[in-house]
Formats: C-alpha cells, sequence, structure tokens
C-alpha cells in the first residue's frame, strides 16, 4: 500500500483486504487512472455497506482516502473516535451540514482525496438513485477533478465474486459559478460516467 495514514486507517485496511479476499477475492482496475497528487473526488456507485470500505482500500493503493459518513456511526464515542482516526467526516443528513461540508472542502483545498457517493445513500433495490448535486459544489469550490469509479457484485459478502471496483478517467471540475441546475446537470453527468464504466 503506498499511503501510510494513521495506525487505525492502516490497520483498518489490512481488516479489510483480509476478510474481503476470504469471501470471495477483491479485484481493482485502473488503479492508474488515480491521480497520486493534487485534489481528487473519486465518486462511485452505492449499493450495499461493503463499497465504502472497498472503494477505501482501492484508493488507499495510490493515495491516502478520506470519507464523508452518516453522523449515526459516531454515535458510540470510541467508534467516533476511531472513524475520525480513518478519515471519516460525520455528517448530519437531517439537515445541510455546513461543518461537514467545510471539513471536504478543507481535505481538497490541501490536495487531498475525497471519497464520495454521489446518491447520498446506498441503492435498496440496486438501480441508481438521482444524484446530488453536492459532488458538483465540493469540485467547483475546490478544483477538484472527479474519479468516477464503479463496483460490482458487493450486494453481498458471498455469492458470485469478486469483488470489484474499476476506475475510469478523471472529469475536469465545472467550470461555471455555479447554480443549483448547473450542479444539478455536472452531478448527473458524473453519475453517468460511473454507470458506463
Amino acid at each position: 500500500m503506498t499511503s501510510r495514514g494513521t495506525p487505525e486507517f492502516r490497520l483498518a485496511c489490512l481488516l479489510v483486504r483480509a476478510v474481503l479476499s476470504a469471501a470471495k477475492g477483491i479485484v481493482w482496475e485502473g488503479l492508474e487512472n488515480i491521480p497520486p497528487t493534487g485534489p481528487l473526488i473519486v465518486a462511485a456507485n452505492h449499493v450495499s455497506m461493503i463499497d465504502p470500505p472497498l472503494v477505501g482500500l482501492a484508493v488507499s493503493r495510490v493515495r491516502l482516502p478520506n470519507f464523508v459518513g452518516k453522523a449515526e456511526l459516531f454515535s458510540f464515542p470510541p467508534a467516533g473516535l476511531v472513524f475520525r482516526r480513518i478519515g471519516v467526516i460525520p455528517l448530519d443528513r437531517s439537515r445541510g451540514d455546513v461543518k461537514a461540508v467545510r471539513g471536504a472542502l478543507s481535505v481538497l483545498q490541501s490536495g487531498g482525496c475525497m471519497v464520495l457517493f454521489p446518491e447520498g445513500t446506498r441503492s435498496r433495490t440496486g438501480a441508481p438513485g438521482r444524484p446530488k448535486p453536492g459532488v458538483a459544489m465540493l469540485a467547483r469550490e475546490a478544483r477538484a477533478r472527479v474519479l468516477p469509479a464503479r463496483v460490482f457484485r458487493t450486494e453481498s459478502l458471498f455469492g458470485p465474486g469478486p469483488f470489484t471496483v474499476r476506475f475510469s478517467t478523471t472529469m475536469e471540475p465545472p467550470s461555471g459559478t455555479g447554480g443549483r441546475s448547473e450542479d444539478r446537470a455536472y452531478a448527473e453527468s458524473v453519475m453517468e460516467n460511473i454507470l458506463k464504466i
């Protein structure tokens, strides 16, 4: 693994890789498309709780990933501490969480990498959901490139495998000045690129 991160992050990577490899194996495709430096948003589809650790593990082969996670994950303080130590920013999904947005922008503006799921939540049916415009706002404000990624065969821990993460090529950040319709259109183009992978 190229990226070091905290001891908690390194341990999490070891555990995730051991569990998923034992379950049905892991395949990464297109790691060469991950820019090793500079502000980057990795945007992926989301059908399972397996997706965030799987995508994070893949990205960590090249650089250190950061995440946004629902605030409920942080309700038990020891767990919250661990999540923060592995690069997860808490997000209150019941309102516009300015603090979470600022945290993600801070990561990107310092040249870091954020892993985001534009749909905002898992698809219960496997069909893609409508993307939220936040991915566009973050990319525009931080001048971050967006790397579409798609996960396959993560609906269950067992069954046909292997778990697969496939990366496309990066997209330029939005060129406009912002606005909900522009951000929505950009987010939809990100989602279209994910689904074409």
